[in-house]
C-alpha cells in the first residue's frame, strides 16, 4: 500500500474508532520544538492535572496523599512538594491494584487491560485508558519521524506476539498492520524459515524503518550476513525494550547500512526517551512523562547513574505517579542538542536494577556491563555474553564467539570483574554456542543467583 492510501486509511480508522492518534502526533510534532522553559511549563500543567485527578478519583492516591500530608493545590505553589509522594513499585501496584483504578465511570469505559512481558521476573498487569493508548502510539510515530519516516510510509517490525492467537486477534492484527502500512515477524519465534520469509518481504517491499528489540534485530542481522540477502538496508532502525550495547549497535548499523536509534520505553509508561538524528543522547518525551533519576533517594547529578523514576502524564485510568521502573540511567551533561530540540536528555540507560550484584564487603553494585570498565566485552569476536554471579566470590562469564578471542582479552575480562566486584572474585569463562533468550524474547545480560537471598 502506498503512503497516500495509508494516510487515508488512518484518517478513516480514527473517524470510525474515535481514536485521536493523528491529533496527538500533530501536537507532539509541534511541542518538540518548544523551548526548555515552555516544555517544563507544559509538563507542570499536565502533572498538576493528573495529581488533582488522582486525589479525586483514585482511592490509593487519596489515602497516600493524606498520609504524607500532600495536597494537589500545594503542588501549584511548590512543585518540589511532589517529592513527598512515596515511590510506586510493582509490588505496591499488585497489592493495591483495585484501589489504583479510577472510579470515574466515564473513564472506566475507555479502559483496557495489558500485561508486561515480565522480563525482570515480575510481569505486571495494568489498565490503560484511551488517552494513554493514543499518546503512546503517536509518540512512536513522532520518533520514527526523526529518522526521516513520514506518516504512511511502509515500515517493518520484529516484535513479540503470542503463539497461536485466536482468529479474531489475528484478523485484528492484520487489519491494524494494513492501516499503518507495516508488516512484522514474531520476535518470539525467530527461525531460519521465518527470517527467510521476512527477509524476502523486506527485499521486495523496501520498508523505510525497521523497529524491534535489540536482541531480535541483532539475530536478524546475523542471519542476513550469513544469507544471500546482502542488499537489505533501511532509512533507520529503532532498537527498544532492551539495553543496546555498543558492539550490537555497530554490528546492526554495518549490516543494514544505516543508523540505529536507541529508544527507551516500557509497556506501562510508553515512550520515555529516544535518540534523534544527532545520536548524542536520548530526548525525554516531556509531554508524556516526568522523569526523575535518584541516587540514594536524592536527585542524581548530571552524568551520575541512579534509579529511574517516572510519572506518566496521560493514563488517568490507572495513574502511575513516581513509579520505579527498575532501570538505572543518567542525565545528559552536555549542552542542548544541536538538532534544536530542548527537551531534557538522558545520557545513557544502564539497564535493569534487578541485575545488581553483591560483593563480599556488603555492597550492592549495579552490573553495568555497557560501561567503560567492561569495554573488553565489546570485542568484535564476542557476539553475545552473559555474566552470572554464582556466589560472592565466583562469576561465570558466558561468551558466544564469532572468531578467535585473544588471550589478552580473556584476562582483561577477568580483571574487569575483580576491579568492579572485588579482588576476591574469580571469573570463569565459558564458551557456548548460544545463550537462550527469556520467554519474552529478550536477553538478560546479567544474572545474580544471590538476588533471592537479598530482598
Amino acid at each position: 500500500m502506498n503512503s497516500t492510501l495509508s494516510q487515508t486509511a488512518l484518517k478513516l480508522h480514527e473517524k470510525l474508532t474515535h481514536r485521536r492518534i493523528l491529533v496527538r502526533l500533530e501536537e507532539l510534532n509541534h511541542t518538540q520544538w518548544l523551548s526548555r522553559n515552555d516544555l517544563l511549563a507544559l509538563q507542570r500543567k499536565k502533572l498538576q492535572d493528573i495529581v488533582e485527578y488522582a486525589y479525586q478519583y483514585v482511592p490509593y492516591y487519596r489515602r497516600i496523599f493524606d498520609e504524607v500530608a500532600f495536597r494537589p493545590e500545594e503542588f501549584s505553589q511548590n512543585p518540589e512538594s511532589f517529592s513527598k509522594l512515596p515511590i510506586l513499585t510493582k509490588s505496591i501496584i499488585k497489592e493495591n491494584w483495585n484501589d489504583l483504578l479510577s472510579t470515574d465511570p466515564v473513564r472506566r469505559e475507555q479502559m483496557s487491560k495489558l500485561a508486561t512481558s515480565g522480563s525482570t521476573g515480575q510481569p505486571l498487569v495494568f489498565m490503560q485508558d484511551s488517552d494513554f493508548r493514543d499518546s503512546v502510539t503517536a509518540d512512536i510515530q513522532r520518533h520514527m519521524g526523526w529518522a526521516g519516516w513520514k506518516l504512511g510510509d511502509l515500515h517493518a517490525m520484529i516484535w513479540g506476539a503470542p503463539q497461536n492467537p485466536p482468529l479474531s486477534r489475528r484478523v485484528r492484527l492484520k487489519l491494524i498492520n494494513w492501516i499503518w502500512n507495516r508488516f512484522q515477524i514474531n520476535a518470539f519465534a525467530l527461525t531460519d524459515e521465518t527470517m527467510i520469509a521476512f527477509a524476502e518481504r523486506v527485499s521486495r517491499k523496501s520498508p523505510q524503518i525497521l523497529f524491534g528489540y535489540a536482541t531480535s534485530l541483532y539475530h536478524f542481522a546475523q542471519f542476513v550476513r550469513q544469507s544471500t540477502f546482502k542488499d537489505i538496508s533501511f532509512r533507520g532502525i529503532f532498537s527498544t525494550s532492551e539495553l543496546l550495547l555498543p558492539n550490537v549497535r555497530q554490528y546492526i548499523e554495518e549490516t543494514f547500512h544505516c543508523k540505529v536509534f536507541d529508544r527507551y520505553g516500557t509497556l506501562e509508561l510508553g515512550g520515555i526517551a529516544c535518540e534523534c538524528e544527532t545520536h548524542t543522547g536520548l530526548h525525554t518525551s516531556m509531554e508524556n512523562n516526568v522523569v526523575e533519576i535518584l541516587s540514594n533517594g536524592s536527585p542524581a547529578q548530571l552524568g551520575e547513574v541512579g534509579d529511574i523514576i517516572v510519572t506518566n502524564l496521560n493514563n488517568k485510568g490507572m495513574p502511575f505517579l513516581r513509579y520505579s521502573i527498575g532501570d538505572a540511567g543518567a542525565w545528559y551533561a552536555g549542552e542542548n542538542c544541536s538538532c534544536g530540540r530542548e527537551s531534557l536528555m538522558l545520557e545513557k540507560i544502564e539497564g535493569r536494577l534487578v541485575d545488581s550484584f553483591y560483593t563480599r564487603d556488603g555492597r550492592k553494585v549495579w552490573s553495568g556491563f555497557a560501561g567503560a570498565g567492561f569495554r573488553c566485552l565489546t570485542h568484535p569476536a564476542i557476539t553475545q555474553f552473559q555474566v552470572v554471579q554464582k556466589s560472592l566470590d565466583r562469576m561465570i562469564v558466558r561468551l558466544v564467539l564469532n572468531g578467535e578471542l585473544p588471550k589478552s582479552v580473556e584476562e582483561e575480562i577477568k580483571m574487569a570483574c575483580k576491579s568492579a566486584y572485588g579482588e576476591n572474585v574469580i571469573a570463569e569463562l565459558e564458551f557456548v554456542d548460544e545463550i537462550p533468550p527469556l520467554p519474552s524474547g529478550k536477553h538478560q545480560y546479567a544474572v545474580s543467583e544471590l538476588n533471592h537471598f537479598h530482598p
